[in-house]
């Protein structure tokens, strides 16, 4: 991912990219920009996945270059610094769809916080999308396939198969293979003798009960592999799977001789 920072403060922009670790969090590149045309520049020459703009620039508002995004760089998501606490320009960040709206000055670490919570909502948007992508040009094979149901079935199931750490929502999946979630729903179970949801979950906890057994994974760690974002979430549903906690699972196998 690419990332563009835009204030017409040299220091400030600086500061920003001095003191938030972009790599850690998943950027290849930092761009930076003084003013609105600088900005436009650097986003007609590059790919930007996300702009931190300050609301206040000599030539136009940061408003202003996110409306330009929207129109000519609809990938570019967006955080708005301001020291401005006023409505109407929040409201003008929501109409924006813009990701966060931070109020100045900000600390550094909040700052990191802001942009994990963007890239986590970047991710996920594009996942949807490339989901989305990915059942209109199955419904393109699908359309030529006397075996389409059952493809369908077993594209889901592949898929699930390959992305047990992602965001796995059956409405998302049934659109994937462009069948209502009920329909697919049937037609899982008939396949596989469980729900959409019963089969994401068998996978998931098999996939746990093996990474719990690696010393260098610590729970929380397997958890996110897995695709839960919550360790309480995670550690509820092994225990319902298994009859203990993760943690004591884990303990017991690493005893083992």
């Amino acid at each position: 991912m690419k990332i563009l920072v835009v204030d017409d403060e040299p220091i400030a922009v600086q500061g920003v990219v001095d003191s938030v670790d972009f790599k850690k969090l998943g950027f290849c590149a930092v761009y930076t920009a003084e003013c609105h045309t600088e900005a436009v520049e650097v986003l007609l020459r590059e790919k930007i996945d996300l702009a931190i703009c300050d609301i206040e620039m000599p030539d136009e508002s940061g408003i202003e270059l996110i409306e330009w995004m929207r129109k000519h760089s609809p990938q570019t998501e967006s955080i708005i610094l301001s020291g401005h606490d006023e409505f109407d320009y929040a409201r003008q960040a929501v109409r924006l769809d813009c990701l966060e709206y931070v109020l100045k000055p900000v600390r550094y670490e909040v700052l990191t916080e802001v942009v994990e919570r963007a890239v986590r909502k970047i991710q996920n948007r594009r996942k949807t999308q490339i989901m989305t992508e990915y059942g209109q040009k199955y419904i393109e094979n699908l359309q030529k396939s006397e075996t389409e149901e059952g493809d369908g079935v077993e594209k889901v199931a592949r898929y699930v198969d390959e992305h047990l750490d992602s965001d796995l929502s059956v409405s998302a999946l049934a659109g994937m293979v462009f069948l209502s979630k009920n329909h697919l729903t049937r037609s899982f179970k008939k396949r596989y003798g469980k729900t959409v949801s019963e089969y994401i979950l068998e996978k998931r906890m098999q996939l746990a009960r093996e990474l719990l057994w690696d010393p260098r994974l610590t729970v929380t760690m397997v958890a996110g592999k897995v695709g839960f974002g919550s360790y309480s979430h995670f550690t509820e549903q092994f225990k319902k799977y298994y009859g203990m906690p993760p943690r004591d699972f884990q303990k017991i196998r690493r005893e083992k001789p």
